[in-house]
């Protein structure tokens, strides 16, 4: 599964660079016949993809590299690089657009050949459409950060080229034009705020910020493997890379266990994880021995060092994994 996931990611990542190319000549031609801002903004704003989807390419080649003795952890945070690349570009390539946008409300602008223009930029925003939602949906599917970051990256494009093509008409009914350098300037603030959303994703991932989306899958995961001899989950963290997860937690467990059955718990655990969560995952459990506190809450039966009888277990949800410990009161 792993492999066709691989797969997928490399010719999505080829399919979104020449088709980048495609649409930057497209919008070039566009500008060139009708002179109009909004039109160059839009193809400065394709010269960025062109540039950050040739560096998602090369980053997800790396990133697909396995684990190696000078990288224990794999090479998935190449990802966030990328994807904080991308956004910084995109941010760039919003302010070229208010520079130009605003050169044009000064000097003024004449425009040619708009209805061509127009057929033209439609063409783009739906090729444009029909690709960033392909890409985001190959991104999520594979847990690929940098998939999903020119997903988004290209579905802003389409929404450029949508106001674009909106400004475009307008002018060409009304002759009112000005709004065409109003609209790139519109579009770009924008654009600006998708690019601080990637920028923001990327430092989040580069500081291991606990993954709450991967969060809501893997307790329940726990939950559905949970055996009677497994009493209580504390200390459970979480941070992802690409298509990889870490984590790590401490499980409370029979006292007299050895360490070849402690060993066996956790390839238990892995394993099952990874089936379940359809998921590359490392895992690094610390057992704790369970005390005399804990005999109300363990279902394990015929347990030969039980101390009282069993009231309740301890539920496995987010409040008590990821606390420091689980207080349990003696039974009265």
């Amino acid at each position: 599964m792993t492999k066709n996931f691989d797969d997928d990611k490399k010719k999505a990542a080829l399919i979104s660079l020449v088709i980048g190319f495609l649409m930057f000549f497209l919008k070039i031609f566009a500008f060139v016949i009708t002179g109009s801002s909004a039109i160059l903004s839009d193809a400065i704003e394709s010269i960025v993809h062109i540039f950050a989807t040739s560096i998602a390419f090369i980053s997800l080649l790396i990133s697909l590299k396995p684990p190696d003795e000078s990288h224990p952890y794999g090479h998935g945070k190449i990802e966030y690089f990328s994807a904080g690349f991308e956004g910084g570009l995109i941010i760039v390539a919003a302010l070229s657009i208010i520079f130009f946008a605003v050169e044009d409300l000064i000097f003024g602008i004449e425009l040619s050949q708009l209805d061509v223009g127009a057929y033209l930029i439609f063409a783009a925003s739906a090729i444009n459409l029909a690709l960033g939602l392909f890409l985001v949906k190959i991104g999520k599917k594979t847990n690929s950060l940098i998939l999903e970051a020119d997903g988004k990256h290209i579905l802003t494009d389409s929404v450029t080229s949508i106001a674009v093509l909106i400004s475009i008409v307008i002018v060409m009914l009304t002759d009112f034009k000005i709004l065409d350098p109003l609209i790139a300037i519109f579009v770009a603030l924008n654009i600006i705020v998708t690019g601080y959303k990637l920028v923001r994703q990327s430092i989040r991932g580069l500081m291991q910020e606990r993954d709450y989306e991967f969060l809501e899958r893997l307790i329940p995961a726990l939950n559905k493997i949970r055996r009677d001899d497994f009493i209580e989950i504390h200390k459970l963290r979480t941070w992802s890379a690409g298509n990889h997860h870490f984590v790590d937690f401490h499980l409370i467990i029979p006292s007299y266990y050895t360490i070849e059955q402690s060993h066996d718990i956790q390839r238990f655990i892995t394993e099952s994880l990874k089936e379940n969560l359809e998921s590359e995952l490392q895992t690094m459990l610390h057992f704790d021995p369970c005390k005399l506190d804990h005999c109300q809450h363990c279902e394990k039966k015929d347990c030969p060092i039980r101390k009282a009888e069993f009231v309740s277990r301890i539920e496995w949800n987010k409040e008590n994994c990821l606390s420091d410990s689980v207080i349990v009161p003696l039974a009265e």
